[in-house]
C-alpha cells in the first residue's frame, strides 16, 4: 500500500516576516507575531516558534540557563540540609528544658533558615513546572468521529487579528521538548550545509537520528543509518553552492505543511501531544523522496503506522502506570467515588467485584485497538438508551472492552453520563452458587433495588446468557430473565452485558431481554488491530525470554494464524504462536536476539505442517522439477501433471487469488487410469504426505438430507464430516470421488467452495478454504469416451463433445465452469501397464527390504505380468490383482513356511515361478 500524501492545508503565510512572526526581535507588526496559521475547527492555529537561527540559539540559551539554575538551586537546597543537620546535631548539647526555645532562635530567626525554606520551595516548583506540558492537542468530542477539517480561508492578516485572542492556538505549545529539538537539529543542518530552505527531508535525516525514531525502523529490520545515507544522497542533489554563508535558510512550504499535520495527525489519534512519532507519520506523508526510499525498503504505510502505534502503546502503557499510582492517592480505596450523594453497596459487593478499582490500581490489561467500539459504546449511551449488550463468539475480545471502559472511568475521559460512577462486574456464579432459582431471583432484586439507590453504579453482567434457563420450565433451571429484564426496562440505571452468538441467537434473543438490550456486534480483530494488540502484549514476553521482536515477525504471526489457525480466534491465536516463537528463538540463537518472520514461519509450518517459510534451493528445485517426482507414481497422463504441478508452483510463490482454493480440478475419465493416484501423489509431494488428504465418497450423498452430514445438523455444533475435516486441516487435498452420484444440491454446496473459498456451517461458523486443493474425479461419459477413442477421435475433441454434451446429463454449466482445469485422463497402453507393474513390484521390493530380503524381476517377468494384468477397459485394477496372485500370493507363501530367510534372493522368472538363491 503506498503511503498516501497528506490532505493539502490552507495556510495563511505572512510575507513581511516570512512566516517567522519576527522582525529582528520585535513580533512583526502586520501578523502580530503569528506570522503562519491556518483556520480549523473554530480556532485559529498558529506556529509560534520562530524556526531561524537566532531564535533557535535563544531558546538553547534559555534551556541551558533553566539547566544551571536548577542545578545551582539543588546544590543550594542540599547545603540547606547539612546546616539543618548540623543546627539539630548542635541542638543536643543544650538542657531539655530550652530546647525549644534554642530551636526557635536558631531556626525561626535565623536568616539563614528561611533562605533554605524558599530555596526548597522554589526548586520544588521549578520541577513541577519542567513535568507540566505547556500546552495539548484539543480533544475530540464523542459525538463526532475524526474527519478532516474544512479550513475556512482567510486571505489577510486583519481578519485573523480581529479574533478574539481566547480562538488562536499556539500549537507549538504541543509539541514535546523533543520534537523541538528534532526540528533545531534539522535547521541546524540546513544551516549548517548552506541550504536556502528547510525541507522535509532535512527534518527526516534529523528524526533517524533520535533514538525513538530509530527503535522504530530497527523494529522494521532497517538501521537508521541506511536510510540516512540514501536521504543525504538526495538532500545533497538539491543543495545550493552559491548560497551566502550570512543567509538563512527558510522552511519550504512543504516543511510547513509538515509541521500542521503533525498537529492533525495527533488530533486524529487522540494523542495530548505532538511528539516525534507524529512528526515521523507527517514528513514521510509530505516527502515523496522519503517515500521512494521507504519503497525500496519495503516500509509501507500500514507498517510505518503500526510500528508508530507500538511505540505509542508503550508510552501509554508507562503514563498508565503512573496515572494509576497518582490515582491511588486521591481514590477511595473502598471502591466508592467523589459523587457525595453516592450511597454505599453492601450486599451488591458480596456478589460483584468493581472495575474502575481494579483499573484504578492497574490490575486490568490495557485495551488497545478498541477505540471504535467504545465510542459506540459511548453514542449509544448519550443516545439516551441504558443497556447495551455485546455479541460476539468467544476470545474476540468482548470483555477486553469493558476493561478498557473502565480505564477511561477511571482517568475521567469518558462522557458526562459516564463520569463519577461505578463500573461493577456481577458475578453469575456467585449470585447463583447455593441457592434456588427463587432464591437467586430474591438475590438479584436486591441487588437492582441497591444500584438504583446508590445512583453511581454502571452494572456489567458477563456471559448474561448464565442467568437464562437451558429450556423454558426446565427442572432445575435457573432462569431468572424475566425478572432481570423487568427491572431493567426501568430505566434506572446502566447495564452493559456479553454473549457469544450462539447463545444470544439461541437464548438471549427468544428471552425478554432481547427487548431491553440495543446490540451491538463485536466481529474478530482484523489483522492491523490484532497486531497492535499484540504490540500491547509482546513486552512481557521479550521480557521473560530476552528476545526481541521485529514488527515484521508480528505481522507474519498474525497473517499466518489468520490464515492456518482455526481453532483459536484473533488475536490468541497469533499470541500463542509468539510464546512459541520467541521460546524457540531464544534456544536457536541465544539471548539478545532479534525475532524475524523466518522464525514465525518455521513455528508455523512446524505446527500446522504448511509450507509457509521462504523457499529455500532444495524446495525451489523440487519445485521446478514437481513433473518428475509426480511421474515417479503417476505413469502418463502427462496433460493432468502439468496442470497440477503448475497450480502448485503459482500457489507456493504466492501468485494466485487468496479468496479461492488453491486450485479446483475435475479428473474424468474410466476407473483405474490414475485420477486417485494422482490425488494422492499430490497429497504426498505437496502437503506432506497422503494423511492430509481428505477423502469423501460421493455416492454417499445421493440425497437432500446428506447435506446435513457435511456441514452438520442444526443445533449441532461440530458435527459437519467436511467442514470439521477442513477447519482441523485447512491445509490438505480435498478428494471427491464419483461426483457424479451427489444429489445436486450438494452439487450447489461446492459452487460456494469453489467460488469464494467458504462454507458456513450449521453453528454459523466460516469455515476457510483458501489453502484446499479440491478434485472431483467423475465417471460420467466413460463409455462414450471408450467408444470415441477406439474411433480414432483426439482428445481436444472429445473433451469439446464431454464439456457441451455427455456431461450435461449430471454437470450444470455454472458448475463446471467453476473449475480451473478439466482433464480427460486417457485409457492405459501397454507400455504404462508395464511401467505400472515396475512401480507395484518396487513397493513389494521394498517391503521385502526391511525383511532381510531382495527381489530380482527380469525383464522377461514383467513383460509377463504386464500381459496378464493388461485390460484397457479398467486400467490398472486389473493389474493389481494379478500382482497380488502372482507374486505377493506366493511370497506370503514363503515367509510363512519358513523357506524364506534373511539375506535370501527371490527371483521372479519369465512365467511368474519363483526361485530362492
Amino acid at each position: 500500500m503506498f503511503i498516501e500524501k497528506n490532505l493539502p492545508l490552507n495556510l495563511l503565510i505572512c510575507e513581511s516576516c516570512r512566516s517567522t512572526g519576527q522582525n529582528g526581535w520585535r513580533a512583526c507588526s502586520q501578523c502580530g507575531g503569528l506570522g503562519l496559521g491556518m483556520m480549523a475547527r473554530g480556532h485559529w492555529l498558529y506556529w509560534g516558534f520562530p524556526l531561524t537561527r537566532y531564535h533557535l540559539a535563544l531558546h538553547r540559551s534559555r534551556q541551558i540557563f533553566n539547566r544551571i539554575r536548577v542545578v545551582t538551586v539543588a546544590l543550594v537546597a542540599i547545603n540547606f540540609w547539612f546546616w539543618f543537620g548540623w543546627a539539630l546535631y548542635e541542638a543536643k548539647s543544650i538542657p531539655t528544658e530550652s530546647t525549644i526555645e534554642v530551636l526557635e532562635m536558631i531556626f525561626l530567626s535565623s536568616p539563614l533558615f528561611w533562605l533554605g525554606a524558599l530555596t526548597w520551595l522554589y526548586f520544588w516548583y521549578r520541577i513541577i513546572r519542567q513535568k507540566r506540558h505547556p500546552g495539548f492537542v484539543e480533544k475530540h468530542p464523542y459525538d463526532e468521529m475524526p474527519r478532516p477539517e474544512e479550513s475556512l480561508a482567510l486571505n489577510n492578516w486583519p481578519e485573523v487579528l480581529k479574533m478574539k485572542r481566547s480562538n488562536y492556538i499556539n500549537i507549538s505549545r504541543s509539541f514535546t521538548d523533543e520534537a523541538k529539538m528534532v526540528l533545531g537539529e534539522s535547521y541546524r543542518l540546513a544551516d549548517k550545509n548552506q541550504y536556502k530552505s528547510l525541507t522535509p527531508e532535512h527534518l527526516f535525516y534529523a528524526l533517524l537520528s533520535f533514538n525513538r525514531i530509530a527503535n522504530v525502523f530497527i523494529r522494521l529490520g532497517i538501521p537508521a543509518s541506511v536510510i540516512q545515507a540514501q536521504l543525504l544522497k538526495s538532500i545533497k542533489s538539491d543543495k545550493d553552492n552559491n548560497s551566502d554563508k550570512k543567509s538563512m535558510p527558510l522552511p519550504s512550504a512543504d516543511f510547513q505543511q509538515v509541521l500542521f499535520a503533525a498537529y492533525d495527525e495527533s488530533y486524529a489519534s487522540h494523542q495530548d501531544y505532538v511528539s516525534v512519532t507524529e512528526l515521523l507519520l507527517a514528513v514521510v506523508k509530505e516527502s515523496a523522496i522519503s517515500q521512494d526510499i521507504l519503497y525500496g525498503l519495503n516500509v509501507d504505510k500500514q507498517k510505518l503506522k503500526n510500528v508508530v502505534e507500538w511505540v505509542r502503546i508503550r508510552e501509554r502503557l508507562y503514563r498508565q502506570y503512573q496515572q494509576f499510582r497518582k490515582a491511588a492517592w486521591h481514590r477511595s480505596k473502598k471502591g466508592m467515588d467523589k459523587a457525595m450523594t453516592a450511597m454505599q453497596t453492601p450486599f451488591l459487593n458480596q456478589f460483584s467485584e468493581d472495575m474502575t478499582l481494579l483499573a484504578q490500581f492497574g490490575h486490568l490489561d490495557t485495551c488497545v485497538a478498541r477505540e471504535v467500539e467504545i465510542e459506540n459504546i459511548f453514542r449509544i449511551v448519550e443516545g439516551g438508551r441504558q443497556n447495551v449488550i455485546l455479541v460476539g463468539e468467544s476470545g474476540v475480545g468482548k470483555k477486553s472492552i469493558v476493561e478498557g471502559l473502565a480505564q477511561k472511568m477511571v482517568a475521567e475521559d469518558v462522557p458526562d453520563r459516564l463520569k463519577d460512577r461505578r463500573l461493577i462486574r456481577l458475578s453469575t456464579s456467585a449470585l447463583l452458587a447455593g441457592t434456588t432459582p427463587a432464591g437467586a431471583v430474591e438475590r438479584l432484586l436486591n441487588i437492582m433495588n441497591e444500584i438504583a439507590r446508590a445512583g453511581n453504579v454502571i452494572l456489567f453482567i458477563h456471559n448474561i446468557h448464565d442467568l437464562i434457563g437451558v429450556s423454558a420450565g426446565a427442572e432445575g433451571g435457573l432462569d431468572v430473565a424475566n425478572s432481570l429484564a423487568e427491572r431493567l426496562a426501568g430505566g434506572n440505571f446502566l447495564t452493559i452485558a456479553t454473549t457469544s452468538t450462539e447463545d444470544f441467537s439461541r437464548s438471549v434473543s427468544s428471552s425478554a431481554l432481547g427487548n431491553v438490550f440495543t446490540k451491538v456486534e463485536i466481529g474478530e480483530l482484523d489483522d492491523n488491530r490484532a497486531i497492535q494488540v499484540l504490540e500491547s502484549k509482546v513486552g512481557s514476553i521479550e521480557y521473560k525470554n530476552n528476545v526481541f521482536f521485529s514488527y515484521d515477525a508480528i505481522a507474519k504471526a498474525v497473517n499466518l494464524s489468520h490464515k492456518f489457525i482455526q481453532d483459536v480466534l484473533l488475536p490468541g491465536s497469533a499470541l500463542e504462536v509468539l510464546v512459541e516463537v520467541a521460546s524457540y528463538t531464544h534456544n536457536k540463537k541465544g539471548a539478545n536476539s532479534l525475532i524475524t518472520g523466518e522464525e514465525v514461519a518455521e513455528v508455523i509450518s512446524e505446527k500446522t505442517h504448511i509450507p509457509v517459510t521462504a523457499v529455500g534451493s532444495d524446495e525451489s528445485t523440487k519445485l521446478l522439477n514437481l513433473e518428475k517426482e509426480m511421474h515417479k507414481r503417476v505413469i502418463g497422463q502427462n496433460e493432468a501433471v502439468d496442470l497440477v504441478a503448475n497450480a502448485l508452483r503459482r500457489a507456493r510463490a504466492e501468485i494466485r487469488s487468496t479468496s479461492k482454493p488453491i486450485a479446483n480440478f475435475l479428473f474424468l475419465g474410466p476407473t483405474g487410469v490414475g485420477k486417485t493416484e494422482l490425488a494422492k501423489t499430490i497429497a504426498s509431494v505437496y502437503f506432506g504426505g497422503e494423511e492430509r488428504m481428505i477423502r469423501l465418497d460421493m455416492s454417499e450423498y445421493q440425497d437432500k438430507a446428506s447435506i446435513y452430514r457435511l456441514i452438520g445438523a442444526p443445533g449441532e455444533k461440530g458435527s459437519g464430516i467436511l467442514t470439521e475435516a477442513v477447519r482441523h486441516h485447512p491445509f490438505a487435498l480435498l478428494l471427491l470421488d464419483e461426483m457424479e452420484k451427489a444429489d445436486k444440491d450438494i452439487l450447489n454446496l461446492f459452487l460456494q467452495v469453489m467460488d469464494d473459498g467458504r462454507l458456513t456451517d450449521s453453528s454459523g461458523r466460516v469455515v476457510d478454504f483458501t489453502n484446499i486443493i479440491l478434485i472431483a474425479t467423475s465417471n460420467a461419459g466413460t463409455a462414450y469416451v471408450q467408444e470415441q477413442l477406439r474411433q480414432g477421435v483426439s482428445t481436444d475433441a472429445l473433451k469439446e463433445h464431454l464439456l457441451h454434451g455427455e456431461l450435461g446429463q449430471y454437470f450444470k454449466p455454472e458448475f463446471l465452469n467453476r473449475f480451473d482445469g478439466i482433464v480427460l485422463f486417457k485409457e492405459l497402453d501397454e507400455d504404462a501397464i508395464r511401467k505400472i507393474a515396475g512401480l507395484m513390484l518396487n513397493k513389494v521390493a521394498t517391503e521385502l527390504e526391511a525383511k532381510g530380503v531382495e527381489l530380482k524381476v527380469g525383464p522377461e517377468a514383467l513383460d509377463f505380468l504386464a500381459k496378464v494384468g493388461y485390460d484397457p477397459e479398467f486400467g490398472a485394477r486389473p493389474m493389481r490383482r494379478a500382482l497380488q496372485e502372482r507374486v505377493e500370493n506366493k511370497l506370503a507363501e514363503l515367509v510363512l513356511s519358513g523357506k524364506l530367510k534373511r539375506r535370501d534372493v527371490v527371483v521372479l522368472g519369465a512365467e511368474g515361478e519363483m526361485r530362492i538363491q
